[in-house]
């Protein structure tokens, strides 16, 4: 059993960050003490490594849970694992598109001089 700033440190975020995936329901510790301190499980730090690196990729709570639910239920997430990908993917693409236009845009505010 690990306490939380042992996973905190495990995973590389802040014991605030487990409490607030726990009150999430993305985490939950496996016991409480009769101190009152939570004690976690060695696969709540994959768990919270996962978060850590699906929101890195733009992925939301709501989507981070609904894959950890597949796979406790045993079942492969991959399929919308590479949904998920994809659509981020999209959205990415359009946002660059937009950074581009834009850029382009106040090129021709330059061209206007110094007034």
């Amino acid at each position: 059993m690990l306490t939380i700033c042992r996973v905190a440190r495990s995973a590389g975020i802040r014991p605030s960050a487990i409490r607030y995936y726990e009150r999430r329901g993305i985490v939950k510790p496996a016991v409480r003490g009769t101190n009152g301190y939570r004690f976690y499980g060695s696969d709540a730090v994959n768990v919270l490594l996962f978060v850590k690196r699906a929101r890195a990729l733009g992925m939301t709570l709501k989507e981070i849970k609904s894959l950890l639910n597949l796979a406790a239920q045993g079942k492969q997430p991959c399929s919308r694992v590479k949904q998920l990908a994809r659509s981020h993917l999209r959205a990415i693409d359009q946002k660059i598109h937009h950074l581009l236009r834009l850029r382009v845009s106040s090129g021709h505010l330059e061209l206007c001089g110094e007034n």
